[in-house]
């Protein structure tokens, strides 16, 4: 139950980060949080598992690894 819970506060999380960035001021939805949006991101995020796993299998979950940065050693 905890892995759930975390797991959809998570990914409720990252669905509002990806929405702010298509904002016009994504740096201010990021300090003042729109309360309907993140209520609708928490009520659609209930189902994070198979969100989850649908951008896995296909692909969006992931960056490719020349997309990482690395520090130099």
């Amino acid at each position: 139950m905890f892995l759930y819970i975390t797991g959809w506060i998570g990914w409720a999380g990252r669905s509002y980060l990806q929405f702010t960035k298509k904002t016009d001021k994504p740096n201010e939805n990021e300090i003042i949080i729109n309360v309907p949006v993140a209520v609708g991101m928490m009520s659609a995020s209930f189902l994070w598992p198979l969100a989850a796993w649908k951008e896995l299998v296909s692909g969006e979950l992931l960056v490719p690894g020349n997309e990482v940065t690395v520090s130099p050693r």
